[in-house]
């Protein structure tokens, strides 16, 4: 579905378009940008937007908010943050009418940098009222819903090793920092997945599975996904001695053809996997926990079709979407 929000507005002729921005106070990010902010909430009353803004008081805030205004009917609700705040509110707003928008402000903004919004916040205003509605599928595994991707392994164990440690203050040289220190030691894992009526047998580094492409705002692990095509990619890195291991970090950092030869493949609208011992996960840069050793009770992840509405730029990667505008 292709809509400009201006389109969105004349639907609802003198109706506003009813908007709310989502923000944490004691953020860096945002008490650096609170004037620009409110600037751009400004732009918006005068293009005839409702907009407020509803800062963030505690954890969990910003997907209460977000539920809030799927009940009150609100037309878009904006994030002001990173993939984190995004991962948040979405929770609340699949399977609603109310869109998401972005104002891009955090650490690597995958999201934003995945369909071509600025991270400008000025720029990134113009998204959102020059830009179009789409709907998207979303990721599930077990009852958290997912935008970008899950990461079992190596990346799931450096997001919890990072996690409310003073290195995450580093932002994105600390996560390279632990990374670097994780990626060399860390061992394989063995692991059973069961998709599309077979059940794969794998030693891995690592195990992504994508509902979009970007990895880490630069790598593509599954640089065949489309957002919105009742799929999901993924992506097995098989298990690599300590001397090629660089090699195969640097065919993905450079997106060389050759990064084939290191992985295994699939596509599936659904998957379980299990573990041999509990294996980290992360969820869109979150830990979330571990992996199931239990056949019985599997890790279940699976795609949930046209789930979100997304407002993107007019013009958009010409990958990434396998459905034409309606």
């Amino acid at each position: 579905m292709q809509e400009t929000t201006h389109e969105m507005n004349s639907t609802t002729k003198k109706q506003k378009i009813k908007a709310i921005l989502i923000a944490n106070p004691t953020s860096g990010s945002y008490t650096m940008h609170e004037h620009q902010i409110k600037q751009i909430i400004s732009t918006l009353h005068q293009h005839g937007w409702q907009a407020d803004l509803k800062l963030t008081q505690a954890g969990g805030d910003a997907r209460r908010i977000a539920s809030e205004a799927v009940e009150q009917k609100i037309d878009v609700v904006i994030a002001i943050g990173g993939d984190g705040t995004i991962h948040e509110i979405i929770q609340s707003l699949a399977g609603s009418e109310t869109a998401l928008g972005v104002l891009p402000s955090g650490t690597v903004n995958v999201w934003a940098r995945e369909v071509g919004i600025s991270l400008d916040l000025n720029k990134a205003s113009n998204v959102l009222l020059n830009g179009q509605t789409r709907r998207i599928d979303l990721g599930k595994i077990d009852d958290r819903y997912f935008l970008l991707m899950v990461g079992i392994g190596v990346d799931g164990e450096v997001t919890h090793a990072v996690e409310k440690k003073p290195v995450k203050r580093l932002g994105v040289i600390g996560y390279l920092l632990v990374a670097a220190w994780w990626g060399a030691r860390y061992p394989a894992f063995r692991a059973a997945i069961a998709l599309n009526n077979q059940v794969i047998k794998v030693h891995a580094l690592q195990v992504i599975i994508g509902n979009t492409q970007l990895y880490g705002g630069a790598m593509k692990y599954t640089w065949e996904a489309k957002c919105d095509d009742g799929v999901l990619d993924i992506c097995v890195i098989r298990r690599q001695n300590i001397l090629r291991r660089l090699p195969v970090l640097l065919d993905f950092l450079l997106r060389r053809p050759q990064r084939k030869q290191w992985v295994r493949y699939e596509t599936s609208d659904t998957l379980k996997i299990t573990t041999t011992e509990p294996v980290a996960i992360q969820v869109d840069g979150e830990p979330i926990g571990h992996t199931s050793t239990s056949e019985e009770q599997p890790t279940c992840i699976s795609v949930v079709p046209q789930a979100l509405k997304v407002i993107v730029p007019q013009i958009l990667p010409k990958d990434l979407f396998s459905q034409p505008p309606l």
